[in-house]
């Protein structure tokens, strides 16, 4: 079997650093990939090449879903262009950071210590 090929889990380091961060960002990151079908099964979009930024939508019968997702961006403020993306949205949520951000002319400006931001629409 592959019971040889596993290799050995630190469950004493679970609760410690940096255990604890590598953790935390990719339950972040499972989450949103689990809220959003448009992240797996969705179309790709490129909305700015430096810094990387992209949309995904996934249109099926009645639902729909699309999400920003910008990767490698620089610590501290950041302004993401969204553009059209969520055209009836006023406001997003960064997922990662969990913070509310207004859409204004087609951008959204994060302050965040993250170099990755996961947009959502958030009910308006």
């Amino acid at each position: 079997g592959d019971a040889t090929l596993r290799s050995f889990m630190n469950w004493e380091d679970i609760d410690k650093m940096p255990t604890q961060d590598v953790l935390q960002h990719w339950q972040k990151l499972g989450t949103f990939r689990r809220d959003h079908p448009s992240v797996g099964a969705g179309t790709h979009k490129l909305l700015t090449a430096s810094p990387y930024v992209f949309t995904r939508t996934f249109d099926k019968d009645d639902y729909q879903d699309q999400v920003v997702i910008g990767l490698d961006l620089p610590l501290g403020k950041k302004d993401i262009r969204v553009g059209n993306a969520f055209a009836k949205a006023k406001t997003l949520r960064d997922a990662y950071s969990n913070q509310i951000f207004n859409v204004t002319n087609g951008m959204v400006t994060v302050d965040s210590p993250y170099a990755i931001v996961l947009l959502e629409a958030v009910e308006n």
